[in-house]
């Protein structure tokens, strides 16, 4: 029997560091590095060498030298992709035993991305001993315990049987799994440990409490559970420590007793350091980090820092850590900036001057490297990334063999009159060809990251004490990110429509819309930023209304284009206030195909691009969106709806979509901004 994964559930649904649950089998993802040739060989010549993405632009930002793409179900190449048996505690549901998965009968290997069951699950033991014609397969354990800082593990059975008889743990106790059949809840759930020749009952606890934090901050003879463990908890996705433990790591600054509980609840230092328990299954096992950027001809942007100027920065940092720890460890970016300027002019010999650039170049690269203003370095890598995708769309036409990019303009004008719009489009461009490299940086577990741009952070950027939180809890999937200088991704080959709005159109309509209305979607978002401990940028106008429409423009698109909603995204490109009149000033909407498949190329979305097409739809998007079936609730909203008052007029009867299709998850909404209000239609610049 075999299970098939397709490439791109790799990267999305089953990512290194994810569960993922087969008849009689759970295994936990390991990531390309975990085995030398897992994806392939590094030789480009061998016939198992790796599906290898080089984009410099994405390359840059990420730090790395390229992305590496996993292996095709039933390719040519006997390449493979590779898991854990997890969680290792797994029962036998005829006596109740709990048996623990050791090294050698753990790894699993899931060759061309499809699952070869040649190996099924264990059998019971005592069973097999006892009755010699019956066969009881083990099921793994439902319970396993996770922290907000991303560490996995198995639920500690021993130490929670016996926490009312301490001394009785690491004892080697046959431990079983029972239920006591009165009804469903957990409370008839027991764990007993006996003696090892099973006749003598030493302890038994049921499970009623199981979910309850406050288990693991209990201090008992051997103290709270972080004590008991000296501090360490399993990365299972980085793979095997010895023969019968999952690969550990050091907790740091565990809290302190008199700062785990404030007053009587456990403190948020605790609640993220500490343990607690979830289903085997449960949604927030994990929180992939994803990012999606498009794959751009290389003459179509500017080089920032090339990924061989980045892999000796990255050499020369460690060999300076390594050297003097004391002094440069603690080195911020401006501090590592400074210090390689000083270098590059004081020595013509520099391995960095050895490159094929000269001293002014080289200085650029490192500047851009470790930026000018490194408090918000990484938002301004996100939002370079933006822009020079916008330029590659809006800019002069090129052709380009390398990458699965050709486009068409027409100008804005044919648009505009149908719509009834005097110069709202400057112009829209048909994107026939269209890819999106889809970057696996790595996950969260327990809740989602909350700040989006800290995907590209780093750990020597300045960043403040809660941003500094956050990040923490990004987990890198890679075995040895130090050495690993390539991510897992996949590219998706599709199609697009790309609409370019006037910038004085939206400018001087910005003026008109109301600033209550902003200000109360700005209010909520910094009662966020407080209550989550974030730095959200704050709303402008313009995204307020390219946003909404573009919502408005995905959903008439399905019903028209022959593409399901959830094969539509959007990429919103609106530059910040401070820019408009700037030749960087952006107001633009893409919607373009993610399938992974031959759908995403057919041909239907870039032929509703066109001008009678595409008018038609506006005008039809537009005109549903004067009505909502929950009007006039939704238009007349004016504190916010939504997660935290995040939108205003704005729900699922009229412009929510599927969050996959959304890049704010459905945040950042208003069909005021387009439509106008009952009482105020002027609002909406569709009504100007």
């Amino acid at each position: 029997m075999s299970y098939d994964i397709r490439q791109s559930q790799v990267i999305h649904t089953w990512p290194a560091g994810s569960m993922i649950d087969f008849p009689e089998l759970s295994l936990i993802m390991l990531c390309h590095d975990d085995n030398q040739i897992d994806w392939g060989n590094a030789d480009e010549n061998s016939p198992n060498a790796k599906q290898i993405i080089k984009d410099s632009r994405l390359a840059e930002a990420f730090k790395v030298e390229q992305f590496v793409v996993p292996p095709l179900q039933n390719g040519i190449n006997n390449l493979s992709v590779y898991g854990l048996r997890f969680p290792g505690a797994q029962y036998c549901p005829r006596c109740g035993l709990i048996h623990q998965i050791t090294r050698d009968m753990g790894r699993m290997v899931m060759e061309g991305v499809t699952f070869d069951q040649g190996m099924r699950a264990f059998n019971c033991i005592d069973c097999t001993n006892h009755q010699a014609n019956i066969r009881s397969a083990l099921v793994p354990m439902r319970f396993v315990i996770a922290t907000e800082e991303g560490f996995l593990g198995d639920f500690p059975w021993d130490w929670f049987v016996h926490r009312r008889l301490p001394e009785q743990r690491k004892k080697n106790h046959k431990l079983y799994f029972k239920s006591r059949g009165g009804s469903a809840g957990l409370r008839d759930i027991i764990v007993e440990s006996r003696s090892h020749n099973g006749n003598r009952l030493i302890a038994s606890e049921n499970l009623g409490d199981i979910f309850d934090q406050a288990i693991f901050t209990t201090p008992d003879a051997h103290g709270h559970y972080l004590n008991y463990v000296k501090g360490y908890l399993p990365k299972p996705w980085k793979g095997w420590h010895d023969n019968e433990s999952y690969v550990t790591e050091l907790i740091n600054d565990i809290p302190s007793p008199e700062a785990i509980m404030n007053g009587e609840d456990l403190s948020d230092e605790a609640k993220r350091k500490f343990p607690r328990t979830m289903q085997r299954g449960a949604g927030n096992i994990i929180f992939p980090i994803i990012y999606s950027g498009i794959l751009l001809p290389k003459t179509s942007f500017e080089q920032q820092c090339p990924p061989e100027v980045q892999k000796i920065l990255d050499s020369t940092i460690e060999s300076y850590k390594d050297n003097s720890p004391d002094t440069y460890q603690v080195y911020t970016n401006d501090q590592w900036r400074d210090l390689f300027l000083k270098n590059v002019e004081k020595n013509p010999n520099h391995k960095l001057l050895k490159l094929d650039y000269n001293i002014f170049s080289v200085k650029c690269f490192i500047k851009n490297y470790f930026g000018d203003n490194t408090e918000e370095r990484y938002i301004n890598k996100a939002v370079l990334l933006r822009e020079q995708e916008f330029k590659a769309f809006t800019g002069p036409i090129m052709d380009d063999d390398t990458v699965w990019f050709n486009k068409a303009k027409v100008a804005g004008g044919a648009y505009n009159t149908l719509i009834d719009q005097d110069g709202l489009l400057d112009e829209v461009v048909l994107m026939e060809k269209l890819s999106a490299l889809k970057v696996y940086k790595g996950f969260t577990r327990v809740r989602p990251l909350l700040g989006e741009e800290l995907v590209f952070a780093e750990a020597a950027d300045n960043l403040n004490a809660t941003q500094r939180l956050e990040f923490d809890r990004i987990q890198d999937a890679r075995k040895d990110p130090t050495h690993t200088r390539e991510l897992p991704a996949v590219e998706v080959k599709g199609e697009g429509i790309l609409l370019k709005f006037s910038n004085d159109r939206l400018n001087a309509w910005s003026n008109t819309y109301c600033d209550n209305r902003l200000d109360t979607i700005n209010s909520n978002l910094q009662l966020v930023n407080r209550d989550f401990q974030q730095n959200h940028q704050l709303l402008t106008k313009r995204y307020l209304f390219l946003h909404t429409l573009s919502h408005i423009l995905l959903k008439e698109l399905a019903e028209d284009c022959g593409y399901s909603l959830s094969s539509l995204s959007e990429i919103i490109y609106c530059s910040s206030d401070d820019k408009i009149g700037t030749d960087d000033e952006m107001n633009g909407i893409l919607i373009y195909t993610t399938t992974s498949d031959a759908e995403g190329s057919l041909g239907g979305l870039v032929e509703k691009g066109q001008p009678n097409y595409l008018s038609s739809i506006i005008k039809k998007g537009v005109d549903k969106a004067r009505w909502c079936s929950s009007d006039p609730l939704c238009i007349s909203a004016d504190q916010g709806q939504g997660f935290m008052g995040l939108n205003l007029a704005a729900c699922y009867s009229c412009v929510l979509l599927p969050e996959t299709s959304c890049e704010k998850m459905n945040k950042y909404l208003d069909r005021a901004a387009v439509i106008g209000m009952l009482n105020n239609p002027d609002l909406g610049l569709f009504n100007q």
